[in-house]
């Protein structure tokens, strides 16, 4: 079986990728404090709308989908309760809508959500599974979170603003001054994003996987049988059919970024069952925090949007 992935996916992550761009294209070009500033701070506030979250953001949380299975399952209606003689479900439950349940045979859970076939349409973009000791993190604070970071980048805009200013008025002909200045705000960024995840237990990661849309269910197969053995991380979630032809994501979830013994463990356990080819194209890790923020591979900040590559921990680098 050959998994296809993402065009260009490792140079896009890559440790020797360029996420800079051109300098001078930057949206940011307002002085910190006028009253254009002013305005545009009071009508974001002014329009501020939670809901987004609490309908977007908030159900499709790891955390909030693991609590949700701890909970009792309870159906209003018998005839959507499976029956406890049943080879695949010994147990009598609801069968969640989205997610292996917890006493689900993987060959139901499989045939009942297979990805190549559930419609995002139907779903949702998710299919979920866990593992037999995950637990939710109940006490992380995403909302929290999104403050502090979105403030952060807020931050990071106008500071990065004022360098392009001073740099064009310099009158300049290369931007090397300008990029030794702007790497360290970069590198502050960073850190000040993970440091203010870690304050709000917003920690978890995954490693991401793209199989091409024929090889999904073989692919998914696998990443669900580990994880019922307890050879993966906390859980896993497989992209729905959204009817294209591009690659689907598959995240393989670690307890936390920071802990990189777990996650080289996981990625071992990856490769071990066939998940991943050492000798392919490498696959990535990233935190929870950065995708919260939408930062993605070709963001403004000029942040790397993973943690680290395969290669880089099997070879120690990490």
């Amino acid at each position: 079986m050959e998994i296809l992935w993402i065009s260009d996916l490792d140079q896009i992550l890559s440790d020797d990728s360029s996420f800079y761009g051109n300098l001078h294209q930057h949206p940011a070009d307002i002085t910190p404090g006028d009253e254009n500033e002013k305005n545009r701070l009071s009508q974001h506030a002014a329009s501020f709308d939670p809901e987004p979250y609490w309908s977007g953001i908030h159900p499709n949380l790891l955390s909030t989908i693991q609590n949700g299975l701890r909970a009792p399952l309870i159906s209003s209606n018998p005839e959507e309760e499976l029956q406890s003689e049943s080879a695949d479900q010994p147990e009598t439950t609801a069968i969640p809508k989205t997610q292996r349940g917890r006493k689900e045979h993987i060959s139901h859970f499989l045939s009942r959500l297979p990805p190549s076939k559930t419609l995002f349409s139907d779903i949702g973009p998710w299919i979920w599974t866990f593992g037999p000791t995950s637990k939710a993190q109940l006490d992380q604070d995403v909302p929290a979170f999104l403050r502090k970071g979105t403030d952060l980048l807020r931050a990071f805009e106008t500071q990065s603003a004022e360098l392009r200013a001073e740099h064009d008025k310099s009158g300049a002909k290369t931007t090397a001054r300008l990029t030794r200045k702007l790497n360290p705000l970069r590198h502050s960024l960073e850190q000040d994003i993970l440091h203010a995840a870690r304050e709000t237990g917003v920690v978890y990661g995954k490693w991401m996987l793209f199989p091409g849309a024929r090889d999904v269910d073989n692919v998914w197969k696998k990443v669900v049988v580990a994880l019922d053995k307890g050879e993966l991380g906390d859980g896993a979630k497989v992209a729905t059919n959204d009817l294209s032809d591009k690659a689907r994501l598959i995240c393989v979830y670690t307890k936390d970024f920071g802990d990189k013994e777990d996650v080289k463990r996981v990625l071992k356990s990856m490769v071990a069952v066939g998940l991943v080819d050492v000798q392919d194209r490498p696959i990535y890790y990233k935190c929870d925090a950065f995708t919260h923020l939408d930062i993605t591979s070709k963001n403004e900040y000029g942040l790397k949007a993973s943690m680290f590559s395969s290669r880089d921990v099997l070879s120690g680098k990490v």
